[in-house]
């Protein structure tokens, strides 16, 4: 057979991502500055006419002004700042930060812990990492991850509705995690929603479920996962993921393709040969039907494509008007 690549591909979706050259289309709702320095004033002594050029009068000369320093910036004091109010607001009691890293030009992880765990006892082992972005105004938490808590679902920064379906890993106690659905508002978070799910008591195991959640009034929000403790100890430790909400039409979006065979590493091409089943695995949103279609290499070749195969995956209810984001759609074809 003659070596192909593969591309996903959507008439009315008006969406395309590349992956190498795959590409994938769906059929969606559209809907400090220095100071200058400054010059010091000098006195001129004025003599009577003698012949004598006047000279300067060094006695009343001033002394020269000190030269300014620029502010001493702390970026691990402000980053530790920020991440102690991020977890104070999801409910941690008295966080500790207990370690700075830096992770990029302008992001960076804390960690951080609750002073003291049951019975008084004063820790120092982290519970929880925060990832900060430091913008123009001040460091911004991203995220944050508890060891004890793996999230699959939602992912980061996708769109969601009412029930949100959550998946991962996890050990709590008696296997209980709680879970909390927030909108951003001024001050503390307004809770949308609340529910649990359980995964392992002695060691990771998986997690699944779905929250439902009111109507939010914003466009942003958290979805937070906090281990039981078994103890009445705040929020011990926590795996929050930023979201974004379904209140409107949003366009199709694709957040994630993955194939089996997987590409090459060097061209990101997907080659067929022979007989075999050829799986690809889209993560999406608002994705309504996907088209899997076999491109023969070369230029110019789109209209030879031929059709694998098509799917219109399940969608999810909602709690508004709008329908609901489609996380996960997949779609198998044999060649």
């Amino acid at each position: 057979m003659r070596p192909a690549h593969i591309r996903l591909v959507a008439v009315a979706g008006v969406l395309a991502v590349v992956v190498g050259v795959a590409t994938a289309f769906v059929i969606g709702r559209d809907n400090p500055a220095q100071p200058a320095a400054v010059a010091s004033p000098t006195t001129i002594a004025v003599t009577p006419a003698t012949g004598n050029k006047p000279t300067p009068d060094k006695g009343t000369d001033p002394a020269p002004p000190p030269t300014p320093k620029p502010p001493v910036d702390h970026p691990d004091r402000a980053a530790k700042a920020a991440a102690v109010v991020f977890m104070r607001e999801l409910g941690m009691r008295d966080p500790v930060a207990a370690s700075y890293r830096k992770t990029g030009a302008a992001t960076a992880e804390v960690g951080i812990h609750p002073r003291a765990g049951e019975g008084g006892r004063l820790l120092d082992a982290v519970t929880t990492k925060v990832q900060l972005h430091r913008y123009t105004n001040g460091w911004v938490a991203t995220g944050a991850k508890a060891d004890a808590i793996e999230v699959e679902q939602p992912l980061p920064f996708s769109r969601i509705s009412s029930p949100v379906p959550v998946s991962g890993m996890s050990v709590a106690y008696e296997g209980t995690v709680h879970v909390a659905v927030t909108e951003d508002r001024r001050g503390a978070d307004r809770v949308l929603g609340k529910g649990f799910v359980n995964g392992g008591a002695d060691s990771l195991a998986p997690f699944s479920g779905q929250v439902p959640f009111t109507r939010p009034t914003g466009d942003a929000g958290w979805v937070v996962f906090t281990p039981d403790s078994g103890a009445d100890l705040g929020g011990f430790a926590a795996t929050a993921v930023r979201v974004r909400f379904v209140n409107s039409d949003h366009k199709p979006q694709i957040l994630g393709v993955v194939t089996d065979p997987r590409p090459a590493a060097s061209s990101q091409l997907v080659t067929l040969t022979g007989t075999g089943t050829l799986t690809v695995s889209v993560k999406g949103f608002a994705i309504d039907e996907l088209r899997v279609l076999l491109v023969p290499s070369g230029t110019g070749n789109r209209p030879n494509a031929q059709l694998l195969g098509s799917t219109a995956p399940a969608r999810t209810a909602s709690a508004g008007p709008s329908p609901g984001a489609t996380p996960t759609s997949r779609s198998t074809a044999t060649c």
